[in-house]
């Protein structure tokens, strides 16, 4: 279905661990986004930054009037983040959504009879929350692979360990710094796990550029299919600007917001 420009009531912001923040808003217009989908947002009554922000819709629940609750996990990094987190609740934020091409293959996810692998970089776990919850629900195995600089970078390990033990999978944590799970990338338990027969037949990510394109790498070494939510800076969020292409393998280029943001692993020129 379309995307709607509307306003959303900000229920609350919930501060994380610094620069990280959960905000919840509720959208009466909007319909349920697909898992990969993104809205753009921006701080309630403020002139600057002009140019609206992309979140991933990392978590929703519709109401009983009607409406939609969406759950955005953010990280401050400049003016428009900062903005949204200093929201307050009752303000009323501008969102525009749901926007982009998400997870091709959870519509098969019933049917796979392999287990998945998710593979998320910090402020990456955002685009992976409604794909999660989808995979729990449809009754799918899958390892979520959680990597960040250090803990404070895994804000929400344990919603992530909670819906990858209730399908049947587990939480796998690493750190640059060693202050939560292994010291190391998140990409050497994820190596280690296929040469140990985990199984997979399918790889999520969505994070830095430099992890996603180290999955893909392995993944075509390793057979398997895979997927990437890709993050570029976007202006507008519906193919106007221009601003958000992604080099693909066939000498081309997509736009993220619309042919993405979820690409097939093969299909990016990393």
């Amino acid at each position: 279905m379309a995307a709607v420009d509307s306003r959303g009531e900000v229920l609350d912001v919930q501060a994380l661990p610094l620069p990280y923040f959960l905000l919840r808003a509720r959208v009466a217009a909007m319909v349920p986004a697909e898992p990969g989908q993104f809205v753009m947002v921006a701080g309630a009554n403020r002139p600057e930054p002009y140019l609206r922000r992309a979140f991933s819709v990392y978590a929703q629940e519709a109401t009983s009037d009607g409406s939609l609750v969406i759950s955005l996990l953010g990280k401050v990094i400049g003016r428009g983040t900062e903005a949204l987190a200093a929201c307050v609740p009752g303000e009323r934020i501008p969102v525009l959504g749901p926007l982009g091409t998400g997870f091709h293959s959870v519509a098969d996810s019933a049917s796979e009879s392999g287990r998945a692998a998710l593979v998320a970089g910090g402020i990456g776990s955002a685009g992976l929350g409604l794909l999660a919850e989808a995979l729990e629900r449809a009754g799918r195995s899958f390892d979520f692979f959680y990597g960040g600089r250090s803990a404070e970078d895994l804000v929400e390990a344990e919603t992530f360990r909670r819906l990858s033990e209730r399908a049947g999978g587990r939480l796998v944590k690493t750190t640059e710094d060693g202050s939560a799970g292994e010291r190391g990338l998140i990409t050497a338990p994820l190596e280690a796990g296929l040469r140990a027969g985990a199984g997979y037949t399918t790889v999520f990510t969505c994070g830095p550029h430099g992890l996603m394109a180290a999955v893909a790498r392995i993944a075509a070494a390793a057979g398997i299919a895979g997927e990437a939510a890709t993050e570029t800076p976007m202006g507008c969020g519906y193919g106007a600007c221009l601003g958000c292409a992604v080099a693909l393998k066939n000498g081309g280029y997509a736009l993220c917001c619309r042919q993405g943001p979820v690409f097939r692993l093969e299909e990016v020129a990393w």
